[in-house]
């Protein structure tokens, strides 16, 4: 997950290998690396996470190499413009930009590495020679000043989780915890059936238990980063689920099942007093329609449409 290329930057510089450390800190139009991406480039040759990948990560990648080989120790901004009729094109075609800056990494930076590695929110700092940590969490995710290339300054919220809540533990919820796990996703698991063999199988959720549905809202963490997908075994599960959670606050809120499975629901629910600006905010059925079959597809189409939610505010 994200903060992982930071626990990889502090086992390498106990190790005593120094590393590039490179961040996409702005980008325009369809860059191929996005403002956040990050990745390292080590001494000796391990490649992690990424910022684009392409023409455009070889490219900066090698220059990392050659700070490493000659043992550099102030960082660099860059700016790629991928147009190809550009003076300065990077080759790429896909009419974006993207600023990176590489920043070399040494032993004496391996507190601030395992700070970085076990931080449960803050900010991370950049300068042209500087890089910080902060507990204190910025007002942006993403923020990045530039005067020129030796007077800039990026800023970014870290670490700031998206949870993710399935309420039914069955395959299907299963093939979704196993996507999302690689998502970036804090993903809890419920369901009320003991004994549940894909539930008891199911290594990919961060946390799981078996509670009572009508209790669901007390294990709930309402919030701007939560989101729930409710696919139970049976229609009156779901219905219990919706019925609990009828004052939530959170970012996200998805049921599985047919169009006619959900009309019928949703009328119920609504004759039994949840209101319908409620009912209106839930996706339903959940996920995108591509002509699912599978538990597999299911997933992928669920974890498709969380994708398009959670970078919607990006």
């Amino acid at each position: 997950k994200k903060m992982n290329i930071w626990k990889q930057i502090s086992e390498l510089l106990s190790e005593q290998q120094s590393v590039v450390y490179l961040k996409v800190v702005q980008h325009k139009g369809s860059s191929p690396g996005k403002q956040g991406f990050e990745m390292l480039v080590s001494e000796n040759g391990l490649l992690s996470g990424t910022i684009g990948g392409g023409r455009t990560e070889f490219q900066l990648v090698e220059e990392a190499k050659k700070m490493l080989a000659n043992g550099e120790t102030e960082g660099v901004l860059r700016k790629q413009v991928h147009r190809d009729k550009d003076a300065d094109s990077s080759g790429m075609i896909c009419s974006g930009e993207q600023w990176v800056v590489l920043i070399p990494l040494n032993f004496n930076q391996i507190e601030l590495a395992k700070r970085f590695a076990t931080a449960d929110g803050g900010a991370l700092t950049l300068s042209q020679n500087h890089i910080e940590y902060s507990e204190l969490s910025a007002s942006e995710q993403f923020s990045f000043n530039f005067n020129t290339h030796d007077d800039w300054i990026y800023v970014e919220n870290i670490n700031q989780k998206s949870y993710l809540y399935l309420i039914g533990g069955g395959h299907v919820g299963l093939a979704v915890a196993k996507i999302c796990q690689d998502l970036d996703f804090v993903v809890t698991m419920f369901d009320d059936r003991a004994g549940l063999n894909t539930f008891e199988q199911n290594t990919y959720s961060d946390y799981k238990q078996i509670i009572d549905y009508q209790q669901i809202k007390t294990y709930i963490c309402e919030g701007a980063h939560t989101y729930i997908v409710i696919l139970t075994h049976n229609f009156r599960s779901d219905s219990d689920v919706l019925s609990a959670l009828r004052n939530v606050h959170v970012h996200y809120l998805g049921v599985l099942g047919s169009s006619a499975k959900i009309k019928k629901m949703f009328a119920d629910l609504e004759t039994d007093g949840v209101s319908r600006t409620f009912l209106d905010a839930i996706d339903a059925p959940v996920g995108l329609s591509i002509n699912c079959k599978t538990p597999a597809e299911i997933a992928i189409s669920i974890a498709g449409k969380l994708i398009s939610v959670r970078n919607s505010n990006l």
